[in-house]
């Protein structure tokens, strides 16, 4: 096994074990009932006035039938709100209601709070070497994503 595969190893081995810590604490909100993905789906929403059902599903990876399970929730619990182009029936945009705007920034508050429990055992340096190597990552399978 060369050197980058064993580092590769301990590189999963130490994601796998702080996910397993970390993941269940951020993939469901019971006090504010949202999940991972509704949650990003809100963050999306925040970002620009609306957005198709089909952007959120390219930006999510997943297909548009499993978006609207999803924002079907969002729209039951007064999150979000659904409105049909008037042009093409089929098209339907979602926008982030007042209560969701609350409801996502006291999510952000508790997630930061949670990933913040972790990270303040880290060296000042340390976080900063860690927020850069992430910043790079991103910017490579941005780059990476754009050749495909």
């Amino acid at each position: 096994m060369s050197d980058f595969e064993k580092k590769l190893e301990r590189l999963e081995q130490a994601y796998v074990s702080f996910m397993r810590q970390l993941g269940p604490k951020l993939s469901e909100d019971t006090e504010l009932g949202l999940t991972g993905p509704q949650f990003y789906i809100l963050h999306l929403l925040s970002k620009k006035e609306k957005f198709m059902v089909t952007e959120i599903a390219s930006e999510m990876g997943v297909r548009p039938s499993a978006i609207t399970v999803m924002v079907e929730r969002l729209h039951k619990n007064g999150l979000v709100i659904r409105d049909r182009d008037e042009n093409d029936r089929r098209v339907v945009f979602i926008q982030l209601t007042d209560k969701g705007y609350e409801i996502l920034q006291k999510a952000k508050q508790k997630r930061f709070q949670t990933i913040s429990n972790y990270l303040k055992h880290l060296e000042s340096e340390e976080l900063e070497s860690l927020v850069q190597i992430y910043e790079k990552l991103a910017r490579i399978a941005n780059s990476i994503d754009n050749l495909d």
